[in-house]
């Protein structure tokens, strides 16, 4: 039997860890659809797409369905756009992802930020 709880106090916290971030990279994903979805509209009406600060009320639910919410919490947040790059950011609450806010830029690669680290 301790030799079970000994494992299991190892086990849980890796299996929090990667649960938490695969939740990050998932968000990831959806934040580059946002993105992509962003230039798509905006090659398709001529305009750029605008939201408020810490949504992405802008896209159409034609291009992004609006109730998208990230898995590992906050919400998304669409700036930028025309002759910049569009920019989506959300801010996890998960393991130690929380509160280290999340940037995914158009043509760049999405590289996860953790507590003390890049």
């Amino acid at each position: 039997m301790a030799i079970l709880a000994v494992l299991a106090a190892i086990a849980i916290p890796k299996y929090n860890g990667v649960l938490h971030e695969s939740k990050v990279k998932s968000d990831a994903v959806t934040a580059a659809g946002i993105v992509s979805a962003a230039r798509i509209q905006e090659t398709s009406s001529g305009d750029p797409v605008v939201s408020a600060a810490g949504s992405y009320d802008g896209l159409d639910d034609n291009y992004f369905p609006a109730d998208t919410i990230p898995t590992s919490g906050g919400t998304f947040g669409l700036v930028d756009g025309g002759n910049g790059l569009y920019q989506v950011t959300w801010t996890p609450n998960v393991g130690i992802y929380d509160g280290i806010a999340q940037t995914v830029t158009e043509g760049t690669v999405f590289e996860i930020s953790v507590a003390g680290g890049p």
